[in-house]
């Protein structure tokens, strides 16, 4: 098996079984297509003296196992600032859409009230590595029984991650986004970031759990290299629409945050519900 999700072919990206989703064997987990689009959208861009500061992806379809192609265009592009778009299609079909903002890099001094906290995960040295599906499952596996990213990615359990819509775990990504092409820590961090859902998985009872719609990634500094934390906490109104926050952390500290828009959907069952 090629360990990366996405295989080149042409102008297409080919999803490999490392990108599926625990929801429908036809369709992929919200991670790859996010980490197709933020890889696309930093090749892009001009990396030399700007960073990612914001990536906002809207799932606008369930993203089929199946070639993909990426558009990508100039919003705004200046010395200071680049915002930039792109379109995820299948077939011809919009399925996912992104904006990218990149913000000058430049020494300041900041004053202590200014400051972001030094506030830090427990550590993951010492801990077993499995993946977030084996621990969500209680140690059985993915309790869709299907394969993907949530079987693939590494996954540190801290505490939570027991359907209440709280969890503290360490994550990273054993595998390329694009076959033979490196990840950077900005990229890994955005195919992670739809993990917050998962983290913080809210049950509403033992057949229906929360699906997002999309993600807002916020980046204040380059994460670290290696694994990335994620603290996430997940509610819902009565009217079935909810949100998920999650805190971002490498082993230095706080890096950012992820915000995430649910609505209720049936777990799969393996007879299509």
């Amino acid at each position: 098996m090629t360990e990366a999700l996405f295989v080149r072919d042409g102008d297409a990206f080919v999803p490999t079984p490392l990108a599926g989703s625990p929801w429908s064997p036809s369709v992929l987990h919200g991670g790859p297509p996010t980490g197709l689009l933020a890889f696309v959208l930093e090749a892009a861009s001009d990396t030399a003296n700007l960073r990612l500061a914001r990536l906002t992806v809207d799932l606008l379809r369930p993203v089929p196992s199946a070639p993909l192609t990426v558009r990508v265009e100039t919003i705004r592009s200046g010395r200071r600032l680049q915002l930039l778009g792109a379109s995820l299609l299948a077939d011809g079909v919009e399925v996912s859409r992104a904006t990218a903002l990149f913000l000058e890099r430049r020494e300041v001094a900041v004053p202590d009230y200014g400051r972001f906290g030094d506030e830090r995960l427990p550590a993951p040295d010492g801990r077993a590595v499995d993946t977030l599906a084996n621990l969500a499952g209680g140690g059985k596996g993915s309790p869709s029984g299907l394969k993907g990213l949530h079987t693939t990615a590494e996954a540190c359990l801290i505490d939570g991650v027991a359907g209440r819509g709280a969890g503290r775990m360490w994550m990273r990504l054993p595998v390329a986004v694009v076959a033979g092409e490196p990840v950077s820590p900005a990229v890994q961090t955005a195919t992670l970031s739809d993990f917050g859902n998962g983290v913080g998985q809210l049950r509403l009872a033992p057949d229906v759990g929360c699906i997002n719609a999309d993600i807002s990634l916020h980046l204040h500094r380059t994460p670290q290299p290696g694994w990335l934390g994620l603290d996430a906490r997940s509610r819902m109104q009565p009217d079935g629409v909810g949100l998920v926050e999650t805190l971002l952390y490498d082993e230095l500290g706080l890096v950012g945050r992820v915000t995430q828009s649910t609505l209720a959907m049936p777990v799969y069952n393996g007879n299509g519900g």
